[in-house]
């Protein structure tokens, strides 16, 4: 018997479901109250990052609590790097141990082997898959090298990320080899999610609009493309969001990626003229769902009208904010399930 792909698969390779699907960026669950009482319980977000059962329960909190039409896996962009011969502990925010900054800190990172080294993940996608309804898929992701090396030669958060940028320009060898190795990992990462059973993955590029246009194409696209090139045939779409890149945003269909995902900074009518009929994912700025309801549901209408007819999924153009009030994320979701198709 044929079984009938969800609104969200369907929408990735650009078909017409039968409703706007909607999902919404990682860290939904956080502004979940159950969320919040196992956070707290536990007292560890990497206790609930390695725990496939409790993982499992914050991966589907989004899906049976606001209705959205995809889950996405309850990890860490940086889970990877761990593995890898970085430490990391969370203050809430990454902390390494040791910065990336050296030729001789790039060679002493390793390569890894997910079923060893990061077994708790793929059992989580093996759960979560057993749990999800008929008709919901589950995206898995890694962060994108670019960005998972600006954090570590950081060496954590910063209000201005400088560190890799430059170590790009003093020393753009080792920066290509940081970015190699990066590469590497993500690929590996990523094809074991979805031998896991993971239905979908993203690439997700928070940092990556700090470049301009000319590093991006010469220094990034092409690890990037190496990335989708590496999964292509696995039979998933492969989605990229590239966080704070609209003045490079004709440069992104050359990533190889079957969806883009945008910013809330991206005009869709822009981005659509620029990269063709492949389908677009985003883009509300998570900060209106801070305005009172009619505001909520206007901003929610307006884009779908603008993406009427076209290959589009609904989602912010970032990640949730803690503190968003639940009832208008709720509200933006039965918007756009409720809007024609």
């Amino acid at each position: 018997m044929t079984t009938v792909p969800s609104t969200f698969l369907q929408a990735c390779k650009g078909q017409s479901p039968a409703h706007r699907p909607i999902w919404l960026m990682r860290q939904a669950g956080r502004i979940l109250q159950p969320y919040r009482q196992l956070r707290e319980k536990t007292g560890s977000i990497l206790k609930l990052f390695k725990t496939p059962e409790l993982a499992t329960e914050v991966t589907l909190m989004p899906v049976s609590m606001l209705g959205v039409d995809a889950a996405i896996l309850f990890a860490d962009i940086l889970t990877p790097v761990e593995p890898m011969g970085c430490q990391i502990d969370f203050v809430p925010g990454p902390v390494f141990a040791k910065p990336v900054r050296s030729r001789a800190d790039i060679e002493e990172l390793q390569t890894i082997d997910p079923p060893t080294q990061l077994p708790f993940v793929l059992e989580t996608i093996r759960l979560v898959r057993r749990a999800l309804p008929p008709g919901i898929p589950l995206i898995g992701f890694a962060g994108a090298p670019f960005t998972l090396a600006t954090y570590m030669a950081e060496g954590g958060g910063a209000k201005e990320f400088t560190r890799f940028r430059r170590m790009l320009h003093a020393d753009p060898g080792a920066a290509q080899a940081l970015l190699e190795k990066l590469t590497e990992v993500t690929i590996t990462y990523l094809r074991a999610q979805i031998e896991a059973g993971a239905q979908a993955v993203q690439l997700f590029d928070t940092w990556i609009g700090a470049l301009s246009p000319r590093t991006f194409e010469q220094l990034a696209l092409p690890h990037l493309q190496r990335i989708f090139a590496a999964l292509e045939g696995l039979g998933v779409p492969r989605i990229y969001y590239a966080n704070g890149a609209a003045h490079f945003l004709d440069l992104l269909p050359r990533t190889g990626a079957d969806v883009l995902g945008l910013d809330w900074r991206c005009d869709l009518d822009q981005a659509f003229n620029r990269c063709g009929r492949l389908p677009l994912q985003g883009n509300m700025d998570p900060c209106a769902l801070f305005a009172d309801a009619p505001a909520v549901v206007a901003e929610a209408e307006r884009i779908l009208r603008q993406t009427s007819g076209l290959p589009h999924i609904f989602n912010l153009g970032h990640g949730v904010h803690p503190d968003t009030p639940c009832d208008q994320v709720k509200l933006l979701i039965d918007t756009v399930h409720g809007f024609p198709a």
